[in-house]
Protein backbone atom coordinates (compact mmCIF):
# COMPACT_ATOMS: atom_id res chain seq x y z
CA UNK A 1 0.00 0.00 0.00
CA UNK A 2 1.71 3.08 -1.48
CA UNK A 3 0.86 6.18 1.09
CA UNK A 4 -0.67 9.33 -0.39
CA UNK A 5 1.96 12.38 -0.40
CA UNK A 6 0.40 15.07 2.21
CA UNK A 7 -1.44 18.07 0.42
CA UNK A 8 0.67 21.08 0.82
CA UNK A 9 -1.47 24.18 2.33
CA UNK A 10 -2.69 26.36 0.62
CA UNK A 11 -0.98 29.42 -0.57
CA UNK A 12 -1.80 32.87 1.75
CA UNK A 13 -4.03 34.98 0.31
CA UNK A 14 -2.28 38.62 -0.57
CA UNK A 15 -3.43 42.09 0.11
CA UNK A 16 -4.72 43.51 -2.66
CA UNK A 17 -2.50 46.16 -4.48
CA UNK A 18 -5.33 48.20 -5.15
CA UNK A 19 -5.42 51.01 -2.95
CA UNK A 20 -8.84 51.91 -3.69
CA UNK A 21 -10.37 48.29 -2.88
CA UNK A 22 -8.04 48.38 0.14
CA UNK A 23 -9.96 51.44 1.13
CA UNK A 24 -13.04 49.84 0.65
CA UNK A 25 -12.15 46.96 2.66
CA UNK A 26 -10.79 49.24 5.42
CA UNK A 27 -13.89 51.82 5.68
CA UNK A 28 -15.91 48.45 7.48
CA UNK A 29 -13.51 48.26 10.26
CA UNK A 30 -16.10 48.81 13.33
CA UNK A 31 -16.05 52.36 14.13
CA UNK A 32 -14.63 51.17 17.94
CA UNK A 33 -11.58 53.19 19.37
CA UNK A 34 -9.22 50.58 19.05
CA UNK A 35 -10.28 49.29 15.48
CA UNK A 36 -7.90 52.28 12.74
CA UNK A 37 -4.89 52.27 15.39
CA UNK A 38 -4.96 48.41 15.33
CA UNK A 39 -5.16 48.30 11.48
CA UNK A 40 -2.56 51.16 11.27
CA UNK A 41 0.53 49.01 12.49
CA UNK A 42 0.61 46.15 9.76
CA UNK A 43 2.39 48.19 7.66
CA UNK A 44 3.16 51.91 6.14
CA UNK A 45 0.39 51.70 3.79
CA UNK A 46 -2.24 51.29 5.70
CA UNK A 47 -0.83 53.81 8.03
CA UNK A 48 -0.64 56.06 5.04
CA UNK A 49 -4.24 55.34 4.26
CA UNK A 50 -5.78 55.26 7.17
CA UNK A 51 -4.23 58.60 8.08
CA UNK A 52 -5.92 60.66 4.92
CA UNK A 53 -8.34 62.79 6.09
CA UNK A 54 -10.05 62.02 2.72
CA UNK A 55 -11.00 58.48 4.33
CA UNK A 56 -11.14 59.33 7.98
CA UNK A 57 -14.37 62.02 6.92
CA UNK A 58 -15.51 58.27 4.57
CA UNK A 59 -14.99 56.69 7.65
CA UNK A 60 -17.94 59.13 9.83
CA UNK A 61 -19.99 58.88 6.84
CA UNK A 62 -20.40 55.18 6.22
CA UNK A 63 -20.89 54.39 9.92
CA UNK A 64 -22.67 57.55 10.52
CA UNK A 65 -23.50 57.43 14.38
CA UNK A 66 -20.46 56.87 16.69
CA UNK A 67 -20.37 54.84 19.58
CA UNK A 68 -20.87 55.72 23.16
CA UNK A 69 -17.57 55.96 24.65
CA UNK A 70 -18.79 56.42 28.52
CA UNK A 71 -20.86 59.25 30.34
CA UNK A 72 -20.06 62.55 32.31
CA UNK A 73 -21.47 62.61 35.48
CA UNK A 74 -21.38 65.47 37.92
CA UNK A 75 -21.33 63.59 41.01
CA UNK A 76 -18.36 65.46 42.20
CA UNK A 77 -17.59 69.11 42.21
CA UNK A 78 -16.18 68.82 38.50
CA UNK A 79 -17.82 66.22 35.72
CA UNK A 80 -16.14 63.15 35.60
CA UNK A 81 -16.17 60.59 32.97
CA UNK A 82 -16.95 57.23 33.31
CA UNK A 83 -16.04 54.47 30.43
CA UNK A 84 -18.10 51.93 29.29
CA UNK A 85 -16.18 50.17 26.64
CA UNK A 86 -14.23 46.87 27.17
CA UNK A 87 -10.27 46.50 26.38
CA UNK A 88 -9.24 47.30 24.33
CA UNK A 89 -11.81 50.21 23.62
CA UNK A 90 -12.25 51.12 26.83
CA UNK A 91 -11.33 54.79 27.17
CA UNK A 92 -9.66 55.93 30.61
CA UNK A 93 -11.11 58.48 32.71
CA UNK A 94 -8.01 60.70 33.26
CA UNK A 95 -8.30 61.17 29.12
CA UNK A 96 -10.99 63.27 29.70
CA UNK A 97 -10.56 65.64 32.33
CA UNK A 98 -11.53 69.14 32.22
CA UNK A 99 -8.02 71.04 32.11
CA UNK A 100 -9.47 73.63 33.67
CA UNK A 101 -8.54 74.68 37.81
CA UNK A 102 -11.88 75.88 38.75
CA UNK A 103 -14.41 73.89 36.85
CA UNK A 104 -16.06 73.34 39.91
CA UNK A 105 -18.29 76.15 39.41
CA UNK A 106 -19.39 75.20 36.35
CA UNK A 107 -22.96 73.36 35.65
CA UNK A 108 -23.21 70.28 33.10
CA UNK A 109 -25.86 70.97 30.53
CA UNK A 110 -25.73 67.78 28.39
CA UNK A 111 -23.49 66.10 25.50
CA UNK A 112 -24.44 66.03 21.82
CA UNK A 113 -22.05 66.03 18.70
CA UNK A 114 -19.14 65.26 20.27
CA UNK A 115 -18.87 68.19 22.44
CA UNK A 116 -20.50 68.38 26.04
CA UNK A 117 -21.64 71.90 26.76
CA UNK A 118 -21.48 73.84 30.32
CA UNK A 119 -22.62 77.19 32.38
CA UNK A 120 -20.38 79.33 34.46
CA UNK A 121 -22.73 82.00 35.98
CA UNK A 122 -19.77 83.66 38.31
CA UNK A 123 -18.06 84.84 34.52
CA UNK A 124 -21.73 85.21 32.84
CA UNK A 125 -20.14 83.04 30.03
CA UNK A 126 -21.50 79.45 28.39
CA UNK A 127 -18.66 76.89 28.06
CA UNK A 128 -18.11 74.08 24.66
CA UNK A 129 -15.96 71.24 25.36
CA UNK A 130 -14.43 68.89 23.18
CA UNK A 131 -13.10 66.02 24.93
CA UNK A 132 -11.11 64.19 22.07
CA UNK A 133 -9.40 67.05 21.08
CA UNK A 134 -9.31 68.87 24.04
CA UNK A 135 -10.57 72.28 22.66
CA UNK A 136 -12.68 75.11 24.43
CA UNK A 137 -14.87 77.67 23.42
CA UNK A 138 -15.76 80.68 25.56
CA UNK A 139 -19.01 82.64 25.06
CA UNK A 140 -20.19 85.55 27.32
CA UNK A 141 -24.07 85.46 27.80
CA UNK A 142 -26.09 88.17 25.28
CA UNK A 143 -25.19 91.60 26.81
CA UNK A 144 -29.13 91.84 28.42
CA UNK A 145 -28.64 88.85 30.72
CA UNK A 146 -25.29 90.31 31.98
CA UNK A 147 -26.77 93.86 32.68
CA UNK A 148 -30.18 92.50 34.28
CA UNK A 149 -29.93 91.30 38.37
CA UNK A 150 -33.04 89.64 37.61
CA UNK A 151 -31.72 87.08 35.18
CA UNK A 152 -31.11 83.64 35.44
CA UNK A 153 -29.62 80.88 33.27
CA UNK A 154 -31.48 77.83 33.95
CA UNK A 155 -30.60 75.41 30.94
CA UNK A 156 -29.50 75.19 27.47
CA UNK A 157 -27.86 73.22 24.62
CA UNK A 158 -25.12 72.59 22.29
CA UNK A 159 -25.15 70.54 18.75
CA UNK A 160 -23.50 70.77 15.69
CA UNK A 161 -23.87 73.57 13.06
CA UNK A 162 -24.33 70.71 10.60
CA UNK A 163 -27.79 69.52 12.05
CA UNK A 164 -29.81 72.15 9.84
CA UNK A 165 -33.12 71.42 7.90
CA UNK A 166 -34.11 68.55 9.81
CA UNK A 167 -31.33 66.75 10.00
CA UNK A 168 -30.82 65.68 13.67
CA UNK A 169 -28.39 62.80 12.86
CA UNK A 170 -25.39 64.71 11.49
CA UNK A 171 -22.69 62.76 14.01
CA UNK A 172 -20.99 61.52 10.60
CA UNK A 173 -20.69 65.36 9.28
CA UNK A 174 -20.15 67.25 12.36
CA UNK A 175 -17.15 70.21 12.08
CA UNK A 176 -15.47 70.41 15.76
CA UNK A 177 -14.97 74.22 14.89
CA UNK A 178 -18.57 74.77 14.16
CA UNK A 179 -21.62 74.47 17.03
CA UNK A 180 -24.86 75.86 17.79
CA UNK A 181 -25.26 77.18 21.46
CA UNK A 182 -29.34 77.52 22.60
CA UNK A 183 -29.44 79.72 26.05
CA UNK A 184 -32.53 79.05 28.41
CA UNK A 185 -33.00 82.53 31.03
CA UNK A 186 -35.98 83.82 32.51
CA UNK A 187 -36.13 87.75 34.20
CA UNK A 188 -37.04 86.30 37.51
CA UNK A 189 -40.29 87.82 38.12
CA UNK A 190 -42.66 86.67 35.51
CA UNK A 191 -43.46 83.63 34.39
CA UNK A 192 -41.65 83.71 31.18
CA UNK A 193 -39.03 81.69 29.16
CA UNK A 194 -36.63 83.59 26.51
CA UNK A 195 -33.81 82.08 24.47
CA UNK A 196 -31.13 83.05 22.13
CA UNK A 197 -29.01 81.14 19.95
CA UNK A 198 -25.36 81.33 19.17
CA UNK A 199 -23.20 80.43 16.26
CA UNK A 200 -19.91 79.86 16.47
CA UNK A 201 -19.21 80.69 12.77
CA UNK A 202 -20.38 83.89 12.99
CA UNK A 203 -19.89 84.77 16.87
CA UNK A 204 -22.79 86.02 17.57
CA UNK A 205 -26.22 86.07 19.36
CA UNK A 206 -29.16 85.29 17.70
CA UNK A 207 -32.68 87.71 18.01
CA UNK A 208 -34.20 87.12 21.04
CA UNK A 209 -37.44 84.77 21.51
CA UNK A 210 -39.28 84.25 24.49
CA UNK A 211 -42.58 82.44 25.51
CA UNK A 212 -45.31 82.50 28.59
CA UNK A 213 -44.74 79.47 30.40
CA UNK A 214 -47.58 78.04 33.52
CA UNK A 215 -44.71 77.91 36.44
CA UNK A 216 -41.41 79.86 36.51
CA UNK A 217 -38.73 77.72 34.67
CA UNK A 218 -36.56 75.05 36.78
CA UNK A 219 -34.99 73.04 34.28
CA UNK A 220 -32.50 70.30 35.16
CA UNK A 221 -32.32 68.10 32.33
CA UNK A 222 -30.67 67.78 29.43
CA UNK A 223 -32.63 68.99 26.25
CA UNK A 224 -33.42 66.35 23.50
CA UNK A 225 -32.74 67.26 20.00
CA UNK A 226 -35.79 65.95 17.52
CA UNK A 227 -35.64 66.88 14.40
CA UNK A 228 -35.11 71.09 13.86
CA UNK A 229 -36.12 71.62 17.48
CA UNK A 230 -34.66 71.18 21.26
CA UNK A 231 -37.07 70.39 23.74
CA UNK A 232 -37.10 70.42 27.59
CA UNK A 233 -39.85 69.36 29.96
CA UNK A 234 -41.39 71.76 32.38
CA UNK A 235 -42.15 71.43 36.42
CA UNK A 236 -45.75 70.76 35.49
CA UNK A 237 -45.14 68.41 32.92
CA UNK A 238 -45.36 70.33 29.68
CA UNK A 239 -42.55 70.96 27.18
CA UNK A 240 -40.36 73.51 26.19
CA UNK A 241 -39.58 73.69 22.57
CA UNK A 242 -36.90 76.18 21.05
CA UNK A 243 -37.01 75.81 16.57
CA UNK A 244 -33.49 75.99 15.43
CA UNK A 245 -35.03 77.34 12.39
CA UNK A 246 -36.96 79.91 13.33
CA UNK A 247 -35.29 80.83 16.58
CA UNK A 248 -38.53 81.00 18.44
CA UNK A 249 -40.12 79.40 21.88
CA UNK A 250 -43.34 77.76 21.86
CA UNK A 251 -45.06 75.31 24.28
CA UNK A 252 -46.12 71.63 24.00
CA UNK A 253 -48.61 70.31 26.29
CA UNK A 254 -48.57 67.31 28.50
CA UNK A 255 -50.26 64.61 27.73
CA UNK A 256 -54.00 64.79 28.31
CA UNK A 257 -55.58 62.83 31.28
CA UNK A 258 -51.84 62.38 33.37
CA UNK A 259 -51.11 63.19 36.82
CA UNK A 260 -47.86 64.03 37.67
CA UNK A 261 -48.13 64.28 41.21
CA UNK A 262 -47.08 60.74 41.87
CA UNK A 263 -44.44 59.99 39.18
CA UNK A 264 -41.15 60.29 40.85
CA UNK A 265 -39.88 60.95 36.82
CA UNK A 266 -40.58 62.57 33.52
CA UNK A 267 -38.25 62.34 30.61
CA UNK A 268 -38.07 63.61 27.15
CA UNK A 269 -37.33 61.23 24.77
CA UNK A 270 -36.56 60.68 20.78
CA UNK A 271 -38.84 58.28 19.43
CA UNK A 272 -37.46 55.24 16.50
CA UNK A 273 -38.95 57.44 14.22
CA UNK A 274 -36.75 60.63 15.18
CA UNK A 275 -40.13 62.01 16.67
CA UNK A 276 -41.22 63.60 19.97
CA UNK A 277 -41.83 61.53 22.95
CA UNK A 278 -42.04 61.29 26.71
CA UNK A 279 -41.28 59.01 29.25
CA UNK A 280 -43.19 58.84 32.72
CA UNK A 281 -42.25 57.02 35.14
CA UNK A 282 -44.77 55.98 38.13
CA UNK A 283 -43.61 53.44 40.84
CA UNK A 284 -42.31 50.59 38.50
CA UNK A 285 -43.92 51.05 35.50
CA UNK A 286 -42.57 53.39 32.75
CA UNK A 287 -45.31 54.95 30.47
CA UNK A 288 -43.82 55.59 26.92
CA UNK A 289 -45.81 58.49 24.91
CA UNK A 290 -45.37 59.86 20.86
CA UNK A 291 -46.67 62.63 18.89
CA UNK A 292 -48.22 61.38 16.05
CA UNK A 293 -50.95 62.90 13.46
CA UNK A 294 -54.17 61.20 13.29
CA UNK A 295 -56.66 61.07 9.92
CA UNK A 296 -57.48 64.50 10.34
CA UNK A 297 -53.48 65.54 10.57
CA UNK A 298 -53.81 66.64 14.06
CA UNK A 299 -50.84 66.08 15.83
CA UNK A 300 -51.45 64.65 19.77
CA UNK A 301 -50.36 62.00 22.00
CA UNK A 302 -49.98 58.65 21.90
CA UNK A 303 -49.54 55.95 24.40
CA UNK A 304 -46.89 54.05 22.14
CA UNK A 305 -45.78 51.12 25.13
CA UNK A 306 -46.30 50.74 29.66
CA UNK A 307 -43.14 49.15 30.78
CA UNK A 308 -43.14 46.65 34.03
CA UNK A 309 -39.60 47.09 35.39
CA UNK A 310 -40.44 44.38 38.18
CA UNK A 311 -40.98 41.99 35.24
CA UNK A 312 -37.80 43.37 32.75
CA UNK A 313 -35.09 43.13 35.34
CA UNK A 314 -33.73 41.51 37.97
CA UNK A 315 -34.20 43.65 41.09
CA UNK A 316 -33.24 43.09 44.87
CA UNK A 317 -36.43 42.58 46.82
CA UNK A 318 -38.89 45.18 46.92
CA UNK A 319 -38.43 47.81 49.65
CA UNK A 320 -41.09 50.70 49.86
CA UNK A 321 -38.39 53.09 49.99
CA UNK A 322 -36.58 52.52 46.65
CA UNK A 323 -37.25 54.78 44.00
CA UNK A 324 -37.65 54.01 40.31
CA UNK A 325 -35.84 57.19 37.91
CA UNK A 326 -35.02 57.94 35.00
CA UNK A 327 -31.09 59.31 35.34
CA UNK A 328 -30.19 60.07 31.46
CA UNK A 329 -31.21 59.54 27.96
CA UNK A 330 -28.74 58.46 24.53
CA UNK A 331 -31.06 60.26 21.91
CA UNK A 332 -29.01 58.50 19.45
CA UNK A 333 -28.92 54.69 20.59
CA UNK A 334 -32.91 55.57 22.11
CA UNK A 335 -31.44 54.09 25.69
CA UNK A 336 -32.07 55.65 29.03
CA UNK A 337 -30.53 54.94 31.97
CA UNK A 338 -32.50 54.02 34.76
CA UNK A 339 -32.49 53.51 38.15
CA UNK A 340 -34.58 50.99 40.05
CA UNK A 341 -33.92 49.20 43.53
CA UNK A 342 -30.06 51.06 44.31
CA UNK A 343 -29.36 49.25 40.75
CA UNK A 344 -28.65 51.19 37.23
CA UNK A 345 -30.02 49.44 34.44
CA UNK A 346 -28.96 51.10 31.06
CA UNK A 347 -32.56 49.92 28.52
CA UNK A 348 -33.03 49.74 25.05
CA UNK A 349 -36.14 51.03 24.73
CA UNK A 350 -37.70 49.09 21.37
CA UNK A 351 -35.56 46.00 21.77
CA UNK A 352 -35.96 45.83 25.83
CA UNK A 353 -32.45 44.91 25.88
CA UNK A 354 -31.01 45.73 29.29
CA UNK A 355 -27.74 46.18 30.62
CA UNK A 356 -26.45 46.50 34.67
CA UNK A 357 -23.92 49.08 34.96
CA UNK A 358 -21.39 48.22 37.72
CA UNK A 359 -21.56 52.26 38.72
CA UNK A 360 -22.08 54.09 42.24
CA UNK A 361 -25.87 54.44 42.24
CA UNK A 362 -25.41 57.90 43.86
CA UNK A 363 -24.93 59.21 40.54
CA UNK A 364 -28.24 61.88 40.20
CA UNK A 365 -27.44 62.66 35.82
CA UNK A 366 -26.09 60.53 33.01
CA UNK A 367 -24.35 62.29 30.17
CA UNK A 368 -23.81 59.97 27.55
CA UNK A 369 -21.04 60.44 25.22
CA UNK A 370 -20.63 59.92 21.70
CA UNK A 371 -17.51 60.47 19.66
CA UNK A 372 -15.14 58.77 16.96
CA UNK A 373 -12.26 58.10 18.28
CA UNK A 374 -8.79 56.31 17.72
CA UNK A 375 -6.25 55.85 20.59
CA UNK A 376 -3.79 54.54 19.58
CA UNK A 377 -2.73 51.38 21.86
CA UNK A 378 -6.36 50.44 22.99
CA UNK A 379 -6.88 51.97 26.73
CA UNK A 380 -3.31 51.85 27.45
CA UNK A 381 -3.37 55.60 29.54
CA UNK A 382 0.23 56.19 28.17
CA UNK A 383 -0.89 55.64 24.16
CA UNK A 384 -1.46 58.30 21.62
CA UNK A 385 -4.04 59.13 19.29
CA UNK A 386 -5.08 58.77 15.41
CA UNK A 387 -7.50 61.69 15.13
CA UNK A 388 -10.47 60.79 13.31
CA UNK A 389 -12.48 63.75 14.72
Amino acid sequence: MTSEAPRSSPAPVSLPDDDDLLREILLRLPPLPSSLPRASLVCKRWRRLLSDTRFLRRFRAHHKTPPQLGFFNQRFSRPFFVPTLSAPDRIPSARFTLPQPDAESWTFLGCRHGFAAFLDVDRWEAIVWEPVTGSQFHIDFPQEVKSDDNHFIFNGAVLSSASINGNDNVQSDYDFTHFRFVLLFNNGEENLAYARLYESESGKWGDMSWVTIPYRPYLFDPGVLVRNTVCWHLRCGDILEFNLGTESLAIIQKPGGTNFLNHSSIRVLRTKDRELGLAIVSKLSIHLWGRKANTNGVVGWVLHKTIQVDKLLPLKPLKKTWITRILGFDEDSNEIFLLAAHDIFMIQLESMEFKKLVVDSSIIEYYPYRSFYAAVGGGDEGSGMLNIT
